[in-house]
């Protein structure tokens, strides 16, 4: 099986000072959209969310150190200073690929925590036991959302792989 590959890394950024988002409208160029006012960035390729509390949310980074210096630029632009920034990671989204097709047809009647999605030809599976939910497709593509870490997409898997397997589903 080939490894993981973290495709989206989430990352929450707050500042030590509250940043109203009108301000990031008309001194950077930001655009609302709802509660959250939208900025793109092109390096880092990057995009940036920041909600009423002046949270920045950063989509579009794999690693926490790029997200970083997308936050900081948006600070910097502003005329802030970054020190104090702290961050959280939130969940990623990670593709693996199974090796082999996948029989879908018989997975949900095999396993409670599988259904067919008709819209997007494949199974969905809530894996509680890895906390992850994975998109897995005929050719054994496999799409993971709602992950902490990129090990536990890999256990997940590696786990379904191995219980494919045994019911004789893979190709």
């Amino acid at each position: 099986m080939n490894n993981t590959q973290i495709e989206n890394q989430l990352f929450r950024f707050t500042p030590p000072m509250e940043i109203e988002q009108q301000r990031i409208i008309d001194e950077i160029g930001g655009k609302r959209t709802g509660a959250y006012v939208i900025i793109s960035l092109r390096s880092p390729r990057a995009t940036l969310l920041i909600d009423q509390s002046g949270r920045i949310i950063v989509h579009g980074c794999k690693k926490q150190d790029v997200a970083h210096l997308a936050a900081k630029e948006v600070l910097l632009r502003m005329g802030e200073d970054d020190s104090g920034l702290t961050f959280e990671s939130g969940p990623v989204i990670a593709s693996f690929d199974l090796e082999a097709t996948v029989s879908l047809e018989k997975v949900p009647d095999l396993f409670t925590e599988a259904s067919f999605d008709s819209n997007l030809d494949c199974i969905r599976i809530d894996d509680d036991q890895h906390e992850v939910q994975i998109l897995l497709f005929r050719t054994g593509r496999g799409i993971a959302t709602e992950a902490r870490h990129e090990k536990l997409v890999t256990m997940a898997a590696r786990r379904w792989k191995q219980r494919l397997s045994d019911e004789n589903l893979l190709g």
